[in-house]
């Protein structure tokens, strides 16, 4: 109630009270400066001292952060080293420190606070800063990155609160019980000192009543508003009256209060946005008016190989290779002035200038923002080195395969018509001197015209699949619905297989989008070799597809003589055979053939197979299917055909 009278009612309160009750408290005065004395001296030891010890360990807490933070940065050994020294120095001086605090003077309190603060440091220093030493150590970096991110940031907040929680406690006791002493102690002194005076005049006791009362009260609201002013929003305002003074405390808490929530609001933004900018795989610079760079990111530091320290408040132009770097400024002042959007809001092509002297392209792309009258330019940009390198790659590979195309087109032409027409007159003549000449050769030259026939036949059908092979991808014909079912029973009436072999298609076999020239010729080829080179008196050749994903596979199996292993790549090359040519009539250009046509529509081909029992073709197409008639097994029914 005392507190709320007006200051002119309260001075004449008290000026009242002190001239009953002055002999009375001189003796109290006395008594009690004695117990003020004994209670500054226990905050002190009690409350002074252990906050130093804690205000000691939260200094050693952020130099450990610190020092990981600048293994991190520069995670050169020598600099690893000397901050892992530091840190564990820090750690064994906060455990000597922790427990001399624990030694004093704990309320329950302080007890519980302190319990929680061991829990989790002692979590800390297991889960996050031994680990991270550990990497650091062994030059895992960016497992020490991870484990920093995931593990040490937050173990570190609740550390840093808990000790911060002990650090508000402490002050805030301290604070109460130094003042509560010091207020005593003053109290009783000013009485003492006031019971002196007014023994020699009671107008100096007034005075000095009223500038306790009043004065004083004014000076500490004077001294926290020019706090506030000055930005120190740490002060602690006490209202502890509701008197004029009172109501401006209570303004200036306010105030404070509000300053301190929109400034930590602020500084949460920009650590988000910081970590945003950090964690974008794409370079961001941002640069004011002046082309003056105020922020840089991680990216951009691993691009450009500068550290933010190194370009922040410099001219965004050290980035730039000459003639852009002299011609920059003017291209913003020349924006500013017009405000015509050349550069702004469009993604373009630029040259930038690395640390170490050598240019890179890279795409950039500028927006511009207002802050008040300012203009902040932001550039988001990437290095594309790679891309340029694999154009310039794929330009020369396409006129390598244009060039290769030209060649295979004039070899196919040379082929056709200068090979062809010699070839057709030599087997005019073979043929015409063995039937109007036969009477004249005898039997050694009768058997050399037939071989020389049949070498004919041979060259002409080698030939003819060397054009084949060349025109695979070059002459395309009108791709349609291709009825497999249809066409491979079609190519089995045309290969007229021996009555002692039997071709079988296990399931209907899909209708598919292709050339239906160039799908005959895969089947024909590989169903001729099954039945061409069958050595068994019962042959077997087997056809069998299923559906795999978005592919097409084909099985065509038989039960010939097998293939060796280290064949299986070599019969697919252009002229290769496993016989003699004169016990198996071939050219080898078959399987060359049928892997070029498979692989033209994006399938692949490969071979399974043991000597003695059989080889196992399989080819894959993609699913371009029209209709599907096709009664086909799922995938387990299908291995078991295999």
């Amino acid at each position: 109630m005392f507190k709320n009278l007006t200051i002119k009612t309260r001075l004449i309160f008290i000026l009242s009270f002190l001239v009953v009750f002055l002999l009375g408290i001189q003796m109290l005065g006395l008594f009690g400066m004695s117990k003020a004395n004994d209670g500054l001296k226990t905050v002190y030891e009690d409350r002074v001292i252990p906050l130093g010890q804690l205000m000691h360990i939260e200094s050693l807490l952020h130099q450990n952060r610190i020092a990981i933070v600048a293994a991190l940065v520069t995670p050169t050994p020598d600099l690893i080293d000397k901050n892992m020294g530091t840190f564990e120095k820090n750690v064994k001086e906060i455990t000597k420190t922790w427990d001399a605090y624990m030694a004093t003077h704990l309320t329950p309190e302080d007890e519980k606070l302190a319990d929680k603060f061991a829990e989790d440091h002692e979590k800390f220093v297991a889960e996050g800063l031994i680990p991270v030493l550990v990497a650091l150590r062994t030059h895992e970096i960016k497992e020490a990155n991870q484990i920093v991110v995931e593990k040490v940031r937050p173990l570190y907040d609740l550390v840093k609160e808990d000790i911060s929680a002990l650090i508000h406690f402490q002050i805030e006791i301290t604070k109460q019980e130094y003042k509560y002493h010091q207020n005593r102690y003053a109290i009783i002194r000013n009485i003492f000192i006031a019971l002196i005076i007014i023994v020699l005049a009671l107008a100096v006791l007034i005075s000095a009543g009223f500038t306790r009362g009043v004065f004083k009260p004014l000076e500490k609201a004077v001294k926290i508003a020019r706090g506030i002013a000055a930005g120190d929003f740490t002060q602690q305002i006490h209202v502890r009256s509701a008197d004029e003074i009172g109501q401006l405390l209570q303004a200036l808490k306010e105030m404070n209060d509000s300053l301190m929530k929109t400034i930590g609001q602020l500084r949460d933004s920009e650590t988000h946005v910081r970590a945003m900018l950090n964690n974008l795989m794409e370079g961001i610079i941002t640069i004011n008016e002046y082309g003056v760079i105020g922020t840089f990111n991680a990216a951009a530091e691993r691009i450009f190989g500068y550290t933010e320290a190194e370009v922040v408040d410099k001219n965004v132009s050290m980035l730039m290779p000459a003639p852009y770097r002299d011609a920059h400024d003017g291209y913003l002042a020349r924006y500013l002035q017009t405000r015509k959007k050349n550069i702004i809001g469009i993604s373009r092509e630029v040259v930038g200038l690395r640390k170490d002297g050598t240019t890179f392209p890279m795409e950039l792309a500028v927006i511009e923002t207002r802050q008040g009258e300012r203009h902040i330019f932001t550039g988001s940009f990437r290095d594309i080195s790679a891309r340029k390198q694999a154009e310039e790659q794929r330009t020369r590979l396409i006129r390598e395969l244009e060039s290769s195309q030209e060649e295979l087109k004039s070899f196919a032409y040379v082929v056709s018509h200068d090979l062809k027409a010699p070839l057709r007159a030599i087997s005019a003549l073979a043929g015409w001197l063995a039937h109007d000449y036969s009477d004249k050769f005898d039997e050694e030259g009768k058997e050399h015209m037939g071989l020389l026939i049949k070498r004919v036949y041979r060259m002409d059908n080698l030939i003819n699949g060397i054009l084949q092979y060349s025109r695979v991808g070059q002459v395309r014909g009108k791709i349609v619905a291709v009825d497999l079912d249809q066409l491979v029973r079609e190519v089995i009436d045309l290969l007229s297989p021996p009555a002692n072999i039997v071709i079988s298609i296990e399931n209907t076999l899909p209708t598919v989008m292709a050339e239906p020239t160039r799908i005959e010729q895969v089947f024909q080829n590989l169903l001729s070799n099954a039945i061409k080179f069958m050595d068994k008196p019962r042959g077997e050749i087997r056809i069998v597809c299923s559906l795999e994903d978005q592919h097409w596979k084909f099985l065509i199996a038989d039960n010939g003589p097998g293939i060796e292993l280290r064949h299986f790549e070599r019969i697919f090359q252009l002229f290769q055979t496993l016989v003699p040519r004169d016990r198996v009539e071939g050219t080898g250009v078959g399987l060359s053939l049928v892997k070029k046509i498979v692989e033209m529509y994006g399938g692949n081909i490969w071979l399974e197979s043991k000597v003695g029992e059989g080889s196992k073709f399989f080819f894959t197409l993609p699913k371009t299917v029209i209709t599907t008639n096709s009664s086909l097994r799922n995938k387990e029914e299908y291995e078991d055909y295999q």
